[in-house]
């Protein structure tokens, strides 16, 4: 039911820790993948795989990333917007403009962009979209109240798209991990003074107790694009460990 045998998926934020795994399980389900980052890539370009340079907050790269795709592939069936920037933590009053404004542009201006220019062909094959979004969107988070508000705002377009595109066939699902070990936020942790404090809370408001790996964000995603969840739509799924479940802290 996970078979996605000869689908075109584009997966954005292709090089981060999310986007790699997500390559990678697509490919492993059967699909072609059309991989696309701002930052070069070490992916090799094979028949069943291409990376292309782009910025998703730009809508001409945007719309050539969806033309490209249709060019190599001949069709697009499943759109994963992964893409986002997460800058160092801060609350509104601490947090610049510029800093307001590239979180807004890659996580929430991306994702519309590529929704937009994906929606004819999506059209054509009753296609899917996977949002990557985030617990921070349905809780908020400390000190991260833009990112949060970016998340929240995909978690909205995701039910809104649900019901306007759902009588044409196309679904629209987000997924909402809580924790990643993903070397981008590890980055930002490890230059943070209280680095082992927030290594640990990351871990504790899991109930599972652990920090969930990139590839069991895209095990998640492969299952929301794949006939097993033809019926999901709308859907805001937390692959949290539970961390929604009251953020049973132990200290």
């Amino acid at each position: 039911m996970n078979n996605l045998q000869n689908r075109a998926v584009i997966v954005t934020g292709a090089c981060g820790g999310i986007g790699s795994a997500l390559v990678r399980a697509f490919l492993e389900s059967g699909a072609r993948v059309m991989a696309s980052d701002i930052v070069e890539s070490d992916l090799s370009n094979t028949e069943y795989c291409r990376f292309t340079r782009g910025d998703v907050s730009d809508e001409g790269d945007a719309r050539n990333l969806v033309a490209e795709t249709i060019e190599t592939f001949g069709r697009l069936d499943v759109l994963v917007n992964n893409a986002a920037v997460l800058v160092p933590g801060a609350p509104v009053h601490q947090t610049s403009l510029e800093e307001f404004e590239k979180l807004v542009a890659v996580n929430l201006r991306g994702a519309f962009l590529l929704c937009k220019h994906s929606y004819p062909h999506l059209c054509s094959t009753h296609g899917c979209i996977v949002n990557i979004s985030s617990m921070a969107g349905v809780h908020g988070e400390k000190h991260h109240a833009v990112y949060a508000a970016t998340k929240g705002a995909i978690n909205a377009l995701t039910q809104a798209m649900a019901i306007d595109y759902g009588p044409e066939g196309i679904r629209c699902n987000a997924i909402c991990p809580s924790s990643v070990l993903t070397p981008n936020v590890d980055k930002i942790i490890d230059a943070l003074p209280n680095a082992e404090e927030i290594i640990h809370l990351r871990k504790s408001i899991n109930v599972l107790g652990y920090t969930a790996t990139p590839a069991q964000i895209a095990a998640v995603a492969v299952f929301l694009a794949s006939p097993a969840a033809s019926f999901m739509t709308g859907a805001i799924v937390p692959v949290s460990g539970g961390s929604e479940c009251g953020y049973g802290i132990k200290y």
